[in-house]
């Protein structure tokens, strides 16, 4: 009996998408970066925008005409800020009809406590990178669609 032992990148058996503690992570830190500066909240449009380029670790290049999520990003993230927010974590407003979002007190600490996590140490300045890139009134001003 013989036993081939290949090396292959992590990327070949681990789908980030499918790490729920990963995602979770990353939208707070999107959502701390993105509120950090003058914004008080991030629109749920550029949160998707911003979580799919962090999740799929593409750099900010400008904005495309169309973007069409790959996957169901809009459940999946939808579902995630839900639980965000039924455990006080993050705040949702709306504003002419747009859902928007903010960390709570509560939120704050968790970002303290994520970034004390080294292995989370590249997300973080990865959605920080990501964030800055991008204004809101940038963002507003693009064409990015999402299909419904």
């Amino acid at each position: 009996m013989k036993i081939f032992i290949e090396k292959k990148s992590y990327n070949s058996f681990i789908s980030l998408r499918d790490l729920s503690g990963f995602q979770v992570a990353s939208i707070i830190l999107l959502i701390d970066h993105s509120t950090s500066k003058a914004a008080d909240y991030i629109y749920l449009d550029k949160l998707h925008f911003l979580f799919d380029l962090l999740i799929c670790d593409r750099t900010f290049n400008g904005f495309p005409k169309l973007t069409i999520p790959p996957w169901s990003i809009d459940k999946e993230l939808k579902n995630k800020l839900i639980v965000l927010s039924r455990n006080e974590i993050v705040e949702q407003s709306n504003d002419s009809g747009k859902v928007r979002y903010s960390l709570t007190d509560k939120g704050r600490s968790k970002v303290e406590s994520i970034r004390n996590i080294e292995e989370l140490a590249s997300i973080d300045s990865k959605a920080r990178e990501l964030a800055l890139a991008s204004s809101t009134k940038m963002f507003k001003n693009s064409k990015v669609i999402f299909p419904c």
